[in-house]
C-alpha cells in the first residue's frame, strides 16, 4: 500500500495521527505485515482495521469481544 499523499482532502491530511501511527506500525513491523490488514478493513472485513479521527473513518469496526473468531 502506497502512502497517501498529503494533498488537500487527503486522508492522510484528514486524519494526521491515524497516519503517523500506521507510519510508525510500517517501521516497526514492516509494510508487507501491516498493509493486508489495511486492505482487509477497508474491504469490509471485521476485526482488521478502524479508525476514526477527526470525523472521518476509514475500515471496519472490530465486533466486541467474544464474538470473534
Amino acid at each position: 500500500m502506497e502512502a497517501m499523499s498529503e494533498s488537500k482532502g487527503s486522508m492522510r491530511g484528514e486524519m494526521p495521527t491515524v497516519a503517523a501511527f500506521i507510519d510508525d506500525l510500517r517501521a516497526a513491523f514492516g509494510a508487507d505485515q501491516v498493509d493486508p490488514s489495511i486492505r482487509a478493513g477497508l474491504r469490509g472485513e471485521p476485526n482488521k482495521f478502524w479508525a476514526r479521527e477527526g470525523g472521518h473513518e476509514l475500515g471496519t469496526q472490530f465486533e466486541p469481544t467474544g464474538k470473534r473468531r
